[in-house]
């Protein structure tokens, strides 16, 4: 019986893990008050790398503006977890932004795909 327990609670902490590492896009991600607010934590997290309007900043780190290559959840992820692209290194913000916050500069991020590039 213990056994078959333990199995148990491995698999729905698993389940659990896998759920929470995929978090679900809200429906209204390009909404203009989510926008709105998305602008302003960037400009407080994110603009020191970025720059202000998402262009890319001295850091090295790139230009967010006209992204059609990476996706909303791509994109959760990497704020989520961070990445390392050579010299380059996003932390990750997981720790530090709500899931709601993370989907808020998400939503931002989005509404730039018509600027640039």
């Amino acid at each position: 019986m213990k056994a078959a327990r333990r199995q148990y609670l491995l698999a729905a902490t698993l389940a659990g893990c896998a759920a929470a590492a995929h978090a679900q896009e809200p429906p209204d991600l390009l909404a203009p008050e989510r926008v709105e607010k998305g602008r302003a934590l960037f400009s407080e997290s994110c603009s020191y790398c970025h720059g202000e309007d998402g262009i890319g900043g001295e850091s090295g780190a790139p230009s967010l503006q006209g992204r059609k290559d990476v996706t909303a959840a791509e994109l959760f992820e990497t704020i989520a977890k961070g990445r390392i692209n050579g010299m380059n290194i996003m932390p990750a913000w997981g720790d530090s932004l709500t899931e709601e916050q993370r989907w808020t500069l998400v939503g931002f991020i989005r509404s730039m795909l018509h600027r640039g590039r």
